[in-house]
């Protein structure tokens, strides 16, 4: 995976010149911090905060176009509601599966675990990672 230094920087109405410092260390920081939670930059990346009256500015270093895919366990239903007695789905289960993007063959490939008290159903599927682009966009 390839990485680049990335440079964001915000103009703003006029800062009080005393918090300048303040601002421009909170702007990068939360902005480092969701990029790695994004998988977006590594806690090998660096960063650089910079503030003047007019505007907030951070410098991170080691920033991927996309972040990795991974794998996602999404718990659906207890094993009594999903699987009948003799094991085949139910249609709150097809239902279940179809609105997640899976069709009836994959309710092979359900995981049983406990869960509690009772044993659940859970489907493992790839989630594909973030672009910077959309990362940059969130909230």
């Amino acid at each position: 995976m390839t990485t680049k230094n990335l440079l964001v920087e915000l103009f703003v109405e006029e800062l009080p010149p005393k918090a300048l410092k303040k601002l421009g260390d909170a702007f990068a920081s939360v902005l480092l911090e969701q990029l790695k939670a994004q998988g977006l930059a590594t806690e090998a990346s660096k960063l650089t905060s910079f503030a003047s009256p007019r505007r907030l500015a951070a410098h991170v270093t080691a920033v991927a176009a996309q972040a990795a895919d991974k794998a996602v366990s999404q718990k659906l239903m207890p094993v009594s509601v999903g699987l009948d007695a003799s094991g085949n789905a139910s249609p709150a289960l097809l239902k279940k599966l179809q609105a997640l993007g899976a069709d009836a063959s994959a309710v092979a490939g359900l995981k049983r675990v406990m869960d509690g008290k009772a044993e659940a159903l859970f489907y493992e599927s790839t989630a594909k990672g973030a672009t910077l682009a959309e990362g940059l966009q969130k909230p």
